[in-house]
């Protein structure tokens, strides 16, 4: 009360100079508030933008890549080099993917992304050594080297499909969300 005497009565000037600043504090703190909520809006804008301009063409560069990694499977002994190349276009394509998308749609690229990582330094195994297990077993695990296999590249193509499908199913969910 006697904060409103001095105000309206007495017309005290400091304590009408306490008074704006506090109400000019609080008004920046809301600027403040609503300039960060804005921001935030803005990102989300321009990444659902950057979105929906390139993700049908990292769609069709994912389809292109799993197209050749099923053909390079059909002769997988004389294309292990050729599927190593691929699994490089494929981790620019999928680290460029991930930027693309929220962190919970990233995952499996993500995991797929590790996976494909850990396995292309590693020795590709012929596929003739595969058929023979015991063989197999001698040349691995003593050397205690993990080596990539016929069976690893299908798990790679298998997780690039579906990743693949997840990107055309956001894109049309996003579709018919707006």
């Amino acid at each position: 009360m006697d904060i409103l005497h001095k105000l309206f009565w007495q017309w005290d000037l400091e304590t009408w100079a306490n008074v704006l600043e506090v109400v000019g504090f609080l008004f920046a703190i809301g600027t403040f508030m609503i300039s960060l909520f804005l921001k935030s809006e803005i990102n989300k804008l321009k990444t659902s933008y950057i979105f929906d301009k390139t993700i049908k063409n990292q769609i069709e560069k994912l389809k292109n890549s799993a197209s050749l990694i099923s053909q390079f499977l059909n002769d997988y002994d004389n294309n292990r080099h050729a599927i190593r190349s691929e699994f490089a276009t494929c981790v620019s394509d999928l680290e460029d993917l991930i930027k693309k998308v929220g962190y919970r749609q990233g995952w499996k690229s993500k995991r797929l992304l590790s996976f494909i990582k850990s396995r292309r330094d590693k020795p590709f195994v012929p596929k003739i050594t595969q058929a023979h297990p015991l063989l197999y077993y001698v040349s691995k695990y003593p050397k205690r080297i993990y080596q990539t296999t016929y069976d690893d590249i299908w798990i790679v193509y298998n997780s690039l499909i579906e990743v693949i499908r997840q990107m055309e199913n956001i894109k049309i969910n996003k579709a018919k969300s707006l």
